[in-house]
């Protein structure tokens, strides 16, 4: 979402514009990670929330091999 549209939409509350523009700063922050610390935020990240109990419907290595290119 935009920064102007966040701010432009009608009737929406100041505590949810605000809160969506700190969500919108936070991911543009993040594209701006250089590319070896967005790497092992990915692993950390991953790794955290990928428990044995589940399957993931595509492999960890297959998104780490598509990350690479």
């Amino acid at each position: 979402m935009k920064l102007t549209t966040i701010w432009t939409l009608k009737g929406l509350p100041l505590k949810e514009r605000l809160a969506r523009t700190q969500e919108w700063a936070w991911m543009n922050l993040a594209h701006h990670l250089p590319r070896r610390l967005a790497y092992w935020s990915f692993i950390d990240s991953g790794v955290r929330h990928m428990g044995n109990d589940i399957v993931p419907d595509v492999r960890y290595t297959e998104i780490l091999d598509r990350m690479s290119k």
